[in-house]
């Protein structure tokens, strides 16, 4: 009988699959023509399985959802954004290791992966449902910090926190007029 994996264990394995997928589809796209069957919004091939799921879960679940993107005609995706994409395919970006340092393709690889990979994780794994609305946060207490971006996601994903905090910080920049909850995510991302 084989043993099962811990929470921890089953937490650590999905972070390193998801991180080996997002970093392998954003590489593949040294190959031309990837999106070609890509999916939505570069074409629309019915019942097709997209090249790209993780990518293409991203940018159809919320790109194409973002006020400014979503009323864009169709030819801004087909066209301009997969004609950027394209060039970036064929571009004559160094792979290998030039002199001692990282290629450029790698590095772009790279660097793109890390600020996509967590949420490709949250779209493929979930956010559990977590929120305290009604924590005051000490800001010196690291688990104050952490429950904060914590609760402040929840409130991004199951409310409407961005939208209050866009608002808020419409009224005013100083972060000492925003709620704790504010004030705790700003010393967390400060601290990250």
């Amino acid at each position: 009988m084989e043993n099962p994996l811990t929470v921890a264990q089953s937490a650590a394995l999905f972070d390193i699959l998801s991180h080996h997928n997002t970093y392998g589809e954003i590489q593949d796209f040294k190959l031309p023509g990837r999106l070609e069957h890509y999916g939505p919004p570069f074409n629309a091939e019915p019942k097709a399985l997209s090249t790209s799921p993780a990518l293409q879960g991203l940018v159809s679940k919320f790109a194409t959802t973002l006020p400014g993107l979503k009323d864009v005609p169709e030819e801004f995706w087909k066209v301009q954004t997969k004609e950027m994409i394209e060039a970036l395919e064929v571009a004559n970006l160094s792979e290998s290791y030039d002199k001692g340092a990282i290629g450029s393709r790698k590095t772009l690889a790279t660097a793109v992966s890390a600020l996509l990979e967590y949420p490709v994780r949250g779209t493929a794994g979930g956010f559990p449902k977590i929120q305290d609305p009604n924590h005051e946060y000490d800001l010196t207490e690291a688990g104050d910090l952490i429950r904060a971006f914590r609760n402040f996601m929840d409130g991004v994903i199951y409310g409407n926190l961005l939208e209050e905090l866009v608002k808020k910080t419409a009224e005013t920049d100083n972060i000492a007029e925003h709620n704790t909850l504010t004030q705790a995510l700003h010393e967390f991302i400060l601290v990250k």
